[in-house]
This record gives C-alpha cells, structure tokens and sequence, in this order.
C-alpha cells in the first residue's frame, strides 16, 4: 500500500504543474490522505476492492 501511495503521489506530482507539490499519507479509514496546492482529499476502501474518492482534490 505505501508504493501504491508513493506512484499516485508521483503521477499527481507529473499530472500537475511542475511548481505543484502533492503528497499522501495512510489515514484511519484504511485509504489515504491526499494535500497538494491548498487542496485536500482523502479515500476509503469500497466493498468492490477499489476506493472511494472524496474532497475538493477530485472535483
């Protein structure tokens, strides 16, 4: 799970202006926390094996 945030740390960083700076980290809910650019997101785990995304992060 931690490479797993370290790549979708990295696309997010490649995806984003190279001034960006994006960073995750594990939260309590067994998905992550998302920061970048004065943004915030986070995931939590779905039935379905995937995650389910929320915040302004994603919109």
């Amino acid at each position: 799970m931690k490479k797993l945030a370290l790549i979708v740390s990295l696309i997010s960083m490649v995806a984003t202006s190279s001034q960006a700076f994006t960073y995750s980290s594990p939260n309590i809910y067994g998905g992550y926390n998302y920061y970048g650019n004065g943004s915030f997101g986070w995931s939590s785990p779905n039935i379905y094996g995937g995650y389910n995304y929320y915040g302004n992060m994603f919109n």
